[in-house]
């Protein structure tokens, strides 16, 4: 029996426990033998992580709350049977009671997946009802006389010095910093990937069933307690969320996951929102947008900017940005990271805006050309059916004018179905029919219109489903033209360049390259030390990694001769 403290301690508990629970990129449920939690009201990873880091957050002193540890067993002891699970959990008890960490939060998993069986102790330092942090001086002795005592007496092997420098590579070790580089697992749409790859960011993928729960919880009160979008929108922002569109209808995104707008429960829906608000949320965003444009122009930063002649202007931008440029560099890099990281996301999110009003506008202006081609048919085919059934009412009655009128008086008084019940009982509530009967014998035109009113129902009929197919169509008509105008008047609210001087693809453009340039100078060391949630220093330390792996391919490239992109 042996145990091992890693260099590297972790600083999140929710990847650590995402990493040790086999839910990220490369590694697999399969590895876990049994999970175990202390002084936790739930045995999920995401939500179990969630209460540690409220509960460390509780303490302001403490830089590095999270604690991990592995007790692993020899092969020889596994084979000969003498650790099985329950003598496992039974040593896992014992160390926790003898390290004086029983009333702390904490998870264990033990692993299966290499020969000799071991246990992660994942351990919050911050006591959940003191608030004081447990103290890691000379730890590493109370686990060695831990692991020597508990072997002797259960009669486990003790591996010499020279076989634990041997095996030091075989303990189960992670490097945090690595783990939280890792994508989460997840179904990934091909159109999100491309996406994403032009983006030069992580794929969002969708979240599952308890991360749904868990947002809900964190986030649901402020959809209920939001005045208007302004405040919807901050409320969430402050919480690392996003509104975005998506299709018909709108996300809620997080730095790599989403779920739909619907998910976070009863009256959360966009038309609803819309109708309380007294705003739909494209006419928000594109006043946002023009407004945040106005910002970014230079006339808003540059003193005199409208008297100055065209050279003037050139000049005194270029100024203004070099100055801007060396202020964020002179800047701490973790916040000016974290600073071009979120104006990066929010235009994306409008450009997101943008491009469905186009994509919406394209679509209504095909289903108006379709809508009208389609029209002249709707229009023949009632036309038809009228003409079918006012034939039939000249073949049979004598005034068919006045037939048809009865009919349409007694469909108002009785019904539909009651007025042609009432009609084929008795024909002569619409009038007098063709031809003679004298004595019980016919005539031959008296016979034809006895026939033609056999079928007099159907045409009628008919004629009243061509005739409420050609309105349900023109009513798509009008919808589809309000909805036209609707879409025309956001686009045309949405177009930057109609009073600035701003393309909004030259403001994403700019702030690529700022998020670009503040990845480059900020460190690995910079990010895990920063006062950030744990989420954001694993969503920076992606980012960065990203960044770094594909400025090293286009390095790569130059070397071998291709051209720059």
């Amino acid at each position: 029996m042996r145990f091992k403290i890693p260099a590297k301690q972790p600083s999140s508990f929710k990847a650590s426990a995402l990493y040790l629970a086999g839910r990220t990129k490369g590694q697999s449920p399969d590895r876990v033998d049994w999970m175990d939690v202390r002084n936790l009201e739930t045995r999920d990873p995401v939500a179990a992580a969630t209460i540690m880091e409220a509960t460390a957050a509780q303490n302001l002193r403490c830089k590095k709350p999270t604690y991990h540890f592995v007790l692993s067993f020899d092969p020889k002891d596994a084979r000969s049977g003498k650790v099985p699970s329950e003598v496992m959990r039974e040593v896992a008890g014992e160390a926790i009671e003898r390290m004086g960490l029983n009333e702390h939060q904490m998870m264990i998993y033990a692993h299966k997946d290499t020969k000799h069986p071991h246990m992660h102790f994942l351990i919050n330092r911050v006591h959940p009802q003191t608030g004081k942090a447990f103290d890691r001086h000379n730890d590493g002795r109370k686990l060695t006389e831990l692991c020597r005592d508990i072997a002797r007496e259960r009669g486990l092997n003790i591996p010499l010095e020279k076989e634990r420098i041997r095996d030091k590579e075989r303990v189960d070790d992670f490097d945090l910093v690595e783990a939280l580089k890792q994508e989460p697992l997840g179904h990934v749409p091909e159109g999100e990937y491309w996406q994403a790859k032009r983006d030069d960011r992580a794929p969002q993928i969708a979240m599952d069933k308890a991360q749904v729960k868990a947002l809900r919880e964190k986030v649901q009160g402020h959809f209920y307690n939001a005045k208007d979008w302004d405040d919807l929108t901050a409320r969430l922002g402050a919480q690392g969320v996003f509104l975005e569109r998506k299709g018909q209808g709108l996300v809620l995104t997080t730095s790599d996951r989403y779920t739909k707008l619907s998910q976070m429960g009863k009256g959360v829906r966009l038309n609803e929102l819309e109708d309380r608000f007294g705003q739909r949320f494209d006419a928000y965003m594109a006043a946002r947008m023009k407004e945040l444009a106005r910002g970014e122009a230079p006339e808003a930063n540059i003193p005199g900017y409208e008297a100055m002649t065209p050279a003037e202007r050139k000049r005194a931008e270029r100024v203004y940005e070099a100055q801007k440029a060396v202020d964020q560099k002179r800047g701490d890099p973790v916040r000016e990271l974290e600073a071009a990281y979120w104006d990066y996301r929010y235009w994306s999110g409008v450009e997101a805006v943008y491009r469905a009003g186009e994509r919406r506008l394209t679509r209504l202006e095909r289903e108006k050309a379709w809508l009208q081609k389609v029209e002249p048919d709707y229009e023949s085919r009632a036309n038809k059916a009228q003409q079918g059934f006012t034939e039939s009412l000249v073949a049979i009655f004598r005034e068919p004018e006045k037939a048809r009128e009865r009919w349409q008086k007694l469909e108002a008084s009785y019904g539909i179905k009651d007025a042609e019940r009432m009609i084929k009982e008795n024909p002569a509530l619409l009038g007098r029919m063709k031809g003679r009967s004298l004595l019980g014998k016919e005539n031959h035109e008296r016979k034809k219109a006895k026939r033609a009113f056999r079928y007099l129902d159907q045409k009628r009929q008919r004629w009243r489903e061509q005739q409420l197919k050609l309105g349900h169509h023109r009513d798509r008509i009008e919808a589809n033209r309000r909805a036209l105008n609707i879409a025309l008047n956001d686009f045309e609210m949405m177009k930057l360049r109609t009073d600035v001087p701003f393309e909004l693809k030259a403001i994403i453009r700019d702030k690529v390259i700022r998020r670009q340039k503040a990845l480059s100078r900020v460190t690995e060391k910079a990010i895990l030390e920063s006062r950030l949630a744990e989420d954001r220093k694993l969503d920076l330390l992606r980012a960065r990694d990203r960044y770094m792996k594909r400025r090293c391919e286009l390095e790569r490239s130059r070397d071998r001769g291709f051209h720059d992109r």
